[in-house]
């Protein structure tokens, strides 16, 4: 899912620095750039933030913390989608599934 989550994200900047509505559009209202960009429709839970740095400013980002207890058992969303549910499960946060396919460049 990191390599997912990647390509998402690169596919995303590539085109905000190419593209100054679309960086904009990426600055002001993530969700539906993200949404249009890529096709996929997340869930209400996934909350989406884009900074972007400057001279003054340098972000990092750190990765969620995951407990022994969480790596070592699937959800029930994760079998789920083990199991051919379908949705791309814990690719931000809590497990929410995403709906839509991916662009086939991703």
């Amino acid at each position: 899912m990191k390599d997912l989550k990647f390509k998402l994200e690169n596919q995303l900047i590539e085109k905000a620095m190419k593209n100054d509505a679309f960086r904009k559009q990426l600055l002001e209202n993530p969700r539906t750039a993200f949404e249009q960009e890529t096709g996929i429709l997340l869930p209400s839970s996934i909350m989406i933030r884009v900074l972007q740095e400057d001279h003054n400013n340098y972000y990092i980002v750190l990765p969620p913390i995951q407990s022994e207890a969480n790596e070592s058992e699937l959800t029930e969303t994760e079998l789920v989608s083990v199991a051919g549910g379908g949705g791309f499960p814990g690719l931000w946060t809590d497990g929410d599934a995403c709906t839509k396919n991916l662009p086939h460049d991703v």
